[in-house]
């Protein structure tokens, strides 16, 4: 820890977000990621790593969110963006998530700290359809 913060490494990044190790990587190569360096190790401090996802998040309310999306590879949702998008009640996402139907990871304590990948809410439709069909 510096200065109380906690840091994360590539790998436990690429588990919390979902996105590829390699991503990573890419995403600090091209500074939209910011980390540090210890020595020959790299880390991600917790709150740059917030500041990350809040900003990618944020940048799906805007207009130009589908253009900046597909350039970087994989988005990623709030619940309540994809309450919106499947048309549920934010509540119903949460359960969603708590039983493991929906995939997706939490930034930070609270209700409305859930991430959801654009692959997890793929998958999870795939499976809904399949089972109406």
């Amino acid at each position: 820890m510096i200065d109380d913060q906690i840091l994360y490494t590539i790998k436990e990044v690429a588990e919390l977000t979902g996105i590829s190790e390699s991503e990573i990587i890419s995403l600090i190569m091209q500074k939209q990621l910011v980390a540090i360096r210890i020595g020959k190790a790299v880390r991600i401090k917790e709150k740059d790593l917030d500041r990350f996802l809040d900003m990618f998040v944020g940048r799906h309310d805007e207009k130009q969110k589908g253009e900046e999306a597909e350039s970087s590879g994989f988005m990623l949702y709030s619940a309540e963006q994809v309450a919106k998008i499947l048309q549920l009640s934010v509540d119903n996402i949460w359960n969603l998530l708590k039983n493991g139907k929906l995939k997706g990871f939490k930034i930070r304590e609270g209700r409305s700290s859930w991430r959801i990948t654009s692959d997890n809410l793929k998958e999870f439709i795939e499976a809904r359809t399949k089972n109406l069909i």
